[in-house]
């Protein structure tokens, strides 16, 4: 197998990973409970995902895609040539990782899934007790590189029973870094992140690539949640002469950061922003400022791909989304249906979806076009994950009279030329 290597992503985050892992073992040592098996003819799936808390702007249309396969599966599965009902055991993690190691210790041991599926970065606790356990797990809405890193693992080792299909944070450093470098905007970047394990990896990831690539960084360095005042990195920034600014942000911080720099004269000409600018919200609340806010992209409504299980276009399924909810589309929408894609997949094409193993297999040997594109396991190169596609894009204001504020739109394709361009990338100062 082909060795991969990630610079800036090697694991140095000891004492996260220690907590995490500790806390799965913690778990795993709690006294036996009762584990209620399944009759023969029902498949019982457990999903996790991050309906409240400090990320639950990454599962807030999560309900509505779940709602959806309730109806697809209302008449059970047809797995060779037997049926199966379906249950689904829904469950929120509340963006705790100490509760997402009771979560997977209650599916996994007492309600006994057959299938745990987790749309959530925290998943590791969880996918530990999988492992553990002798329990099949497919996880999404993490990059591969803190996916090894957080329990020790490698591309060559993979894991015996947990799986991930999610995009790399190298590529999302090679895309950042190469829209800025075809923009012309003035390689000055001013960088601060979230304390928290993917802001710790994008940071030092970043700092390599900036390096690599001629740009001059201006550090803001890490912060706390609790944080409510940014003066020092616009001070900093502003010092530094940056005209870009990037970090793994959360839409309440970038709105306090972005109202202290309008304040003191900060002139910016890109504000390339993971995680506040995946959302609709993150721009609405910065008023007519979104207009311009640049992010990764990774699901969008013009995508040219179909669900794999009613044959809906990206577009259609984010309308069906926005009529029924009055709500726009938004991300991980995308994967939050195209896990459930997988998992059905793999459960037919086991031939008996009550055989862990063959389950487990049936997901290592997984070829598949979803809603998201391609999901490939059986050819990766590394065990255990499927790399999926990720792209740079930009909001823009829609017209007067539109349903919703912004639209985002695919401006740069420096790692997924499959996916195509829709707009320019603009500097800020075109939108103002």
């Amino acid at each position: 197998m082909q060795k991969i290597s990630r610079p800036g992503f090697v694991a140095t985050r000891r004492q996260a990973i220690k907590s995490i892992v500790g806390g799965a073992a913690a778990v795993l040592a709690a006294p036996y409970v009762h584990r209620a098996y399944a009759a023969d003819d029902t498949i019982r799936i457990g999903y996790i995902d991050q309906f409240t808390g400090a990320r639950a702007n990454f599962a807030e249309r999560a309900p509505w895609v779940i709602d959806q396969i309730k109806a697809h599966t209302k008449d059970g599965l047809v797995i060779g040539g037997k049926t199966y009902a379906v249950e689904i055991l829904s469950r929120d993690s509340q963006s705790d990782p100490n509760r997402m190691g009771s979560l997977g210790n209650e599916l996994v041991l007492r309600e006994d899934v057959d299938l745990l599926l987790i749309a959530d970065g925290l998943a590791a606790p969880a996918l530990e007790i999988c492992d553990q356990n002798g329990t099949p797990g497919i996880s999404t809405i993490l990059q591969w590189e803190p996916f090894y890193a957080a329990r020790g693992s490698s591309p060559e080792k993979g894991y015996p029973w947990s799986f991930l299909f999610f995009w790399s944070g190298a590529d999302i450093i090679k895309n950042y870094t190469g829209m800025w470098d075809a923009s012309g905007i003035e390689k000055v970047v001013g960088t601060f992140y979230e304390d928290n394990d993917f802001g710790r990896s994008f940071s030092g990831g970043m700092t390599a690539s900036l390096q690599g690539a001629g740009f001059k960084e201006v550090p803001g360095g890490l912060f706390k949640e609790q944080v409510d005042d940014f003066s020092n990195q616009v001070a900093a920034f502003r010092e530094g002469g940056a005209k870009i600014v990037t970090g793994l942000v959360f839409p309440q911080h970038f709105a306090t950061f972005w109202g202290q720099a309008q304040q003191a004269g900060l002139e910016l000409e890109a504000a390339t922003i993971a995680a506040a600018f995946v959302f609709p919200s993150g721009v609405e609340v910065l008023g007519d400022q979104g207009a311009g806010m640049s992010t990764e992209i990774w699901f969008n409504r013009q995508l040219p791909f179909k669900s794999s299980l009613n044959g809906q276009s990206a577009d259609e399924f984010c309308t069906a989304y926005e009529q029924a909810s009055g709500k726009q589309w938004a991300q991980p929408m995308g994967y939050e249906h195209a896990i459930w894609e997988v998992a059905f997949a793999a459960l037919k094409a086991s031939g008996n979806p009550k055989n862990r193993a063959a389950v487990r297999d049936a997901i290592a040997d997984l070829d598949l076009d979803t809603i998201i594109g391609k999901v490939d396991f059986r050819n990766s190169s590394m065990k255990s994950v499927a790399n999926t596609w990720v792209t740079m894009g930009q909001w823009h204001k829609n017209p007067a009279g539109s349903k919703f504020p912004y639209e985002l739109y695919v401006t740069n394709n420096v790692t997924a030329p499959q996916v195509p361009i829709q707009k320019e990338f603009l500097p800020l100062s075109k939108f103002r």
